[in-house]
């Protein structure tokens, strides 16, 4: 069963969450453990594991030889952080693509950790989101901008404790390793809204408006690249676009709309909502929205817990439901057995190119076969 360790994961995310604190400060050896073990599944994965891998594992190899500014690596600036990580650790690591895994995964599930630390008051369930959604096993292909959306998450934190020096230097940090970060640059402004639900309803007005005249905007879009149509027009609102507005709903259902945090990170949620509804003209808008959408990790438990989110003067908490503690309890489980579906369904029990099948998954010391289903 080559997507066992996926499974395996998901069983220990839960089964350590019943297990060890979660709401107290003791829940930071919880968090250890799940950082370690995530850290170890992603960073020592067969380098061959999926196309995209091969491509950088072959850049890894040979970027030592070319010039920090010469044309394979400055890439005339696109890019050319990404290119400069890994030229920097494959002189440091002798060509050794596994050393650079390692080092991303750490980085990566260590941001993550941090985040959930500092932000969930259930960190089993915000561990349990950034599997099931597929953002950790997206990072075990798009290493660029799973590296890119480490430093996001580092911005994040800037807007979550209003610091937009911090924000701005590691937006821009990300943009120099995936230049497509650039779309999280609004999100600064964006989050200091307060949401109440005259905001609510603005948002449903403005992002009817966008559909509306999504496929002139797409077009618009596309000029400025090409000389001519590339993407043609799309009827589709995306897979994800109804889960994301459910999410948004339930949330406010859950809590009302105040709260500091919270009401940052639904702010977020509702511009990864309208990202997401581009994505039937193209993948990459579902990779933009991940830069926003990501935040479920900590906008999921946030709608349940009023964990060190201070209540903002003025707001009121909107449409909320009366709901006891059983009756919450009882809505946690049946969420977590919603995101185990959802994962088994869109991300593990799939039919990937042979090429790109990360739920074909190996140890880098284990034998390597080509087409191996």
């Amino acid at each position: 069963m080559e997507s066992l360790e996926y499974y395996l994961l998901l069983v220990a995310i839960m089964a350590f969450g019943v297990l060890m604190p979660q709401g107290t400060k003791d829940r930071k050896q919880y968090i250890v453990i799940m950082t370690v073990l995530h850290s170890l599944l992603s960073g020592l994965r067969h380098p061959y594991l999926t196309g995209d891998m091969q491509s950088y594992c072959y850049n890894y190899w040979r970027i030592t030889d070319q010039g920090w500014f010469s044309e394979e690596v400055f890439q005339e600036g696109k890019n050319f952080g990404f290119n400069w990580l890994m030229k920097f650790f494959s002189i440091l690591s002798d060509g050794e693509f596994q050393v650079f895994l390692i080092v991303v995964a750490i980085f990566i599930e260590v941001v993550v950790a941090y985040l959930i630390y500092k932000y969930s008051s259930l960190p089993w369930l915000s561990f349990l989101v950034w599997n099931c959604m597929g953002f950790y096993s997206f990072g075990f292909s798009a290493i660029k901008q799973s590296i890119a959306m480490g430093l996001i998450m580092i911005a994040f934190v800037g807007i979550m404790e209003e610091r937009p020096k911090q924000f701005v230097l590691f937006t821009v940090l990300a943009t120099f390793v995936h230049k497509p970060s650039l779309i999280f640059l609004p999100a600064y402004y964006l989050s200091k809204r307060k949401f109440t639900l005259p905001t609510f309803l603005i948002y449903i007005c403005s992002a009817t408006v966008i559909f509306v005249n999504k496929n002139q905007i797409v077009k618009l879009m596309q000029d400025f690249y090409y000389e001519e149509d590339v993407i043609g027009d799309s009827a589709d609102l995306g897979g994800r676009f109804f889960l994301i507005l459910l999410f948004i709903i339930a949330g406010f259902a859950l809590r009302g709309f105040n709260g500091k945090y919270f009401s940052k990170v639904a702010n977020l949620m509702v511009a990864a909502a309208v990202l997401q509804m581009f994505s039937g003209f193209d993948n990459v808008f579902t990779r933009l929205t991940d830069y926003y959408l990501q935040f479920l990790i900590i906008f999921v438990p946030l709608s349940f817990a009023d964990y060190k989110d201070e209540k903002l003067e003025g707001i009121s908490e909107g449409i909320r439901l009366d709901i006891l503690p059983k009756q919450k309890f009882a809505i946690i489980i049946l969420l977590a057995i919603f995101l185990v579906w959802y994962y088994n369904k869109c991300y593990i029990d799939v039919d990937i190119n042979i090429y790109d099948d990360y739920t074909n998954y190996r140890f880098f010391w284990e034998e390597w076969l080509t087409g191996v289903a």
